[in-house]
């Protein structure tokens, strides 16, 4: 071989062996980057120890020294690694006898964690009236959650959010007329001082170092979203810890998470559902030498009413699941069980655009891994099967879930008694006498602290020679309105808080004879419906009657005549509260047959069950809007509108013989002759039913 064919040879070796280099250089550095991705599960399972069936037994053996801490890569319970992989499940939206189930159904998904808010509007109803008892009975909740293998993650508030009545605040702090909430306004401070002291009083010997099943707290909520008062989440963290809280506290935010509004040396934690490789990103650069927790990965999504159902497809829910566990991150589903907005309690948005508010619908499906009536459905299974795949130290076998729920049928139900809306007023026991209009929070009803829901009657008299009437500024929330002479209705319309400055005509009327304007006596009724306190405000990106601050229901402003502010206002708080309920069902009604029918309008009819009570849903085609109760218990408001078209009916609220039903129908007309209900075994939700398997 002559030289220059070595040399040549040589050269394409050469030229080769470069090629070579650099493509096993790309090589590696692909391999650098992706071998998190590609062997996440591997590398943390390396790291984290497989999830033992008795969590309280592993992480309390040899005796409890530390609680949850958040400290480089992972989080170390009682100094051993734990993965959370937890569920939220709201106690408060769904009735006690099945807390056990549902926690089952979440243990059974391979979780070791249950979140729950707690809703301060419903444990302090009044000043200082404190109610935690059946439904409310939060320490029995925490016991069957450590019964059942949970850890707990506590998150008291105040604010919750949660598409919740005014995010979890009671009513009665409106009655204050300069009432910054979420800030440190010393009034507000002080109701959360005397909240906490009751609350967090209760439950201190519950923190996992105690014994109990309370492994972190959160401080508030989302106040990134918010940021009124730069002073005010460190205010709440001093209370929290002034009532003997030790355990790991942490923050919580989505879109709003920064460094002005987290607490230096506080966890933080954030919540999203889609592009969970930038927020973790976000999350992580805020802080690096924490572990990552998600503490909402937003399951599904809630609905309005007037929109379509909201669903989250399995495939992107999985895909967003996935990712969060091969970076590491600990989760917490949201929801993993939503429950149900019963009686009054859903909440509403403060949106961007018009018409600003969006009150929220009676369902918190939510499109969860549990149904709203606690079916396992076909995104509980996928969630399994990723846990399965990805998630560090998951159990190698999976306690069996509860049976499934059995649904009953029951059928149609006649409607048999009626009665007008002026006997539903006369029930009332207070009518109140005001000069002028005024806020249902500003009542004097339930001794002082005003009416938290429902609906508020006004009527006011006055003369007219002809004109305007206006009622000033918005109404809150949807109003049905009446004029009268002495002897007829001239007038009748539905206005909502769309409508600003409504009007109505009067119109003059001439004497036949003398051909003058004659001045006649008129009577201005008006029916208000509280349809949701905002939940949610970001920022004040809305105008003034949707934000948080300005949550008064009813008439809030005057109404005008001409230019003449109308006075003395006969004004009944028409609650719908257990009381009033047990008036309504021992009444004499109207006989329903031969009746002309004229809403807003109570009907009343008869469901008999022999045997066992099932759990069923309600089902109202034909009637419009209102409100319906078992046997006392408020199922919650339906609307023609949708998307809902059923009411569930847990089993708890029924019984073996006659259940009561009625129903508070607000429609001027009721369309259909012989009124009905339907109970039903299937859940339908915009003509969606739910996945379940």
């Amino acid at each position: 071989m002559s030289l220059k064919s070595m040399a040549n040879i040589l050269t394409v070796r050469s030229v080769h062996l470069k090629r070579i280099v650099i493509l096993s250089l790309i090589s590696i550095v692909i391999i650098w980057y992706m071998l998190p991705t590609l062997n996440t599960r591997t590398y943390y399972q390396n790291r984290i120890p497989q999830m033992e069936k008795d969590l309280y037994a592993y992480y309390t053996k040899g005796g409890v020294g530390k609680g949850l801490e958040a400290e480089g890569e992972f989080f170390t319970l009682n100094k051993r690694k734990i993965f959370l992989l937890s569920g939220a499940v709201h106690y408060f939206r769904f009735p006690h006898e099945y807390w056990r189930n549902r926690l089952l159904k979440l243990k059974a998904a391979g979780l070791n964690v249950v979140e729950t808010y707690v809703a301060w509007n419903l444990h302090e109803p009044h000043p200082g009236e404190y109610n935690f008892q059946g439904n409310l009975d939060l320490l029995h909740f925490l016991d069957t959650a450590k019964e059942v293998g949970l850890f707990v993650i506590f998150r008291p508030g105040p604010y919750i959010c949660s598409e919740w009545e005014w995010g979890g605040l009671p009513h009665w702090l409106l009655r204050d007329p300069d009432m910054k909430i979420r800030t440190t306004y010393p009034p507000f401070i002080k109701a959360v001082d005397r909240y906490f002291g009751q609350v967090l009083s209760l439950v201190k010997e519950y923190q996992f170092t105690k014994g109990g099943p309370i492994i972190a707290v959160q401080i508030e909520n989302e106040y990134g979203s918010y940021a009124a008062d730069e002073k005010y989440m460190p205010s709440v963290m001093e209370i929290i810890k002034k009532y003997g809280i030790v355990e790991l506290l942490f923050t919580s935010d989505g879109e709003g998470i920064s460094d002005e509004y987290t607490l230096p040396g506080i966890l933080a934690t954030i919540n999203f559902q889609r592009n969970a490789n930038v927020k973790l990103d976000i999350l992580q650069r805020q802080q690096p030498n924490r572990p990552l927790m998600v503490m909402e990965y937003w399951s599904g999504w809630f609905d309005h009413w007037g929109e379509n159902h909201h669903l989250f497809p399995n495939s992107a829910y999985t895909e967003t699941l996935r990712t969060i566990l091969k970076r590491g991150a600990s989760v917490n589903f949201y929801m993993f069980y939503g429950g149900t907005n019963f009686g009054f309690m859903n909440g509403a948005n403060s949106e961007r655009s018009d018409p600003y508010y969006y009150p929220t619908i009676t369902s918190y499906d939510y499109d969860a891994p549990l149904s709203e009536s606690g079916d396992i459905t076909l995104k509980w299974k996928a969630t399994v099967e990723e846990l399965r795949a990805y998630a560090p130290g998951f159990p190698s076998s999976l306690p069996e879930p509860p049976p499934p729920t059995a649904y009953a049928k029951y059928g149609k139900v006649m409607m048999t008694g009626y009665l007008p809306l002026q006997q539903l007023l006369d029930t009332v026991a207070i009518i109140e006498q005001h000069e002028h209009p005024v806020s249902m929070e500003m009542l004097d009803c339930n001794g002082g602290s005003g009416q938290a829901y429902g609906f508020t009657f006004y009527r006011a008299n006055f003369e007219s020679l002809g004109g305007k009437v206006r009622v000033e500024n918005r109404i809150a929330d949807r109003a049905q309105i009446w004029l009268h002479t002495s002897d007829k209705l001239i007038f009748k319309d539905v206005f909502d808080w769309s409508k600003e400055n409504y009007e109505l005509t009067v119109a003059q009327v001439k004497n036949l004879k003398t051909k003058e304007v004659e001045r006649k006596l008129y009577k201005l009724e008006l029916l208000v419906e509280n349809l949701g306190r905002v939940n949610f405000q970001w920022h004040n990106d809305a105008p003034p009657f949707a934000t948080m601050d300005n949550q008064r229901k009813g008439l809030v402003g005057n109404i005008l005549h001409n230019s003449e502010i109308l006075t003395n206002w006969e004004i009944i708080p028409l609650q719908f509260d257990a009381d009033y309920m047990k008036k309504l069902m021992s009444m004499q009604w109207l006989d329903i047959i031969g009746t002309s029918w004229i809403g807003p309008a109570a009907f009343m009819g008869t469901l008999d069950i022999s045997g066992t009570p099932q759990d069923t849903f309600l089902r109202l085609d034909g009637w419009g809007k209102g409100v319906a109760f078992v046997n006392g218990f408020n199922l919650g408001r339906y609307w023609k509108k949708g998307p809902q078209q059923t009411l569930y009916v847990p089993a708890p609220v029924l019984h073996t013989g006659p259940n009561v039903i009625i129903i508070f129908e607000l429609e001027f007309d009721i369309n259909f002759p012989n009124p009905y209900l339907d109970f039903v075994d299937q859940h339908v939700l915009s003509n969606i039913k739910s996945q379940t398997v």
